[in-house]
Order: C-alpha cells, then sequence, then structure tokens
C-alpha cells in the first residue's frame, strides 16, 4: 500500500512538473514553435478525420519532439548556468542536445508527410 507521504510527494512533483511545463510555454521560444506546429497537425488531423493509428503515431511523434525540445532547452540553461563564458565543449553538448530534437523534427515531418499527402490528393 502507498505511504501518505510517497503520495505527497509526488503530487509535490507533479507540481514541478507544471511548473517546468509553464516555463517553456512563457519563456522557449523553440518549445513555443514546437508547440504552434503540433496544434496545426492536430487540426489537420481532425479537419481530415484521421484514422486511430494515424492519430496514435502523430501524438508520439507529437510527444518525441516536444520532449526532446523540453530537454534540450533544460540542458541549455544548466550549460549556461555551469559555464557562462564561451566553452567548446559546453558548445557540443548544446549542439548534440538540439541536434536530437533536429533528428525527430524532421522524422516528425516525413511522418506528417506520409499521413497527410494522401489527404490532401483527395482534395484536387
Amino acid at each position: 500500500m502507498f505511504k501518505i507521504k510517497t503520495i505527497t510527494e509526488r503530487l509535490k512533483s507533479l507540481l514541478y512538473a507544471w511548473k517546468g511545463l509553464r516555463y517553456l510555454i512563457l519563456n522557449e521560444d523553440s518549445f513555443k514553435f514546437q508547440l504552434l506546429f503540433s496544434g496545426l497537425f492536430i487540426i489537420a488531423g481532425l479537419y481530415f478525420n484521421i484514422t486511430s493509428l494515424e492519430w496514435c503515431i502523430q501524438l508520439i511523434m507529437t510527444t518525441l519532439v516536444l520532449g526532446l525540445e523540453g530537454l534540450n532547452s533544460s540542458i541549455e540553461l544548466l550549460s549556461d548556468y555551469v559555464q557562462p563564458e564561451h566553452n567548446k565543449v559546453i558548445g557540443k553538448v548544446k549542439d548534440i542536445a538540439a541536434g536530437s530534437v533536429l533528428i525527430s523534427g524532421i522524422f516528425a515531418i516525413v511522418i506528417a508527410l506520409i499521413i497527410y499527402i494522401p489527404y490532401f490528393l483527395t482534395l484536387i
């Protein structure tokens, strides 16, 4: 059985997570950009009435891109705190984190094209 202390600690961790999400939405332009595109794809999914499988794939990719964008932002913030001046190694760490977002973004676009091109072709 769960202890009360464990439950309250989990609730606190949820509050910290919401605080982090709020920070991303209000302060990180890259996250806002990714969120905008996510919203556009959700609207497109609703408009074209995509299948359940297509929704699942789209939502998985959306989650992956947004999650990696959040991790990238946290790595950049921590790196800048630890080493405010330009540093070659910190620069590589930040580039690698950004590259991870880029990879997921590229594949998300490819998957979006696979899903939506047939729907767009029906409009012609």
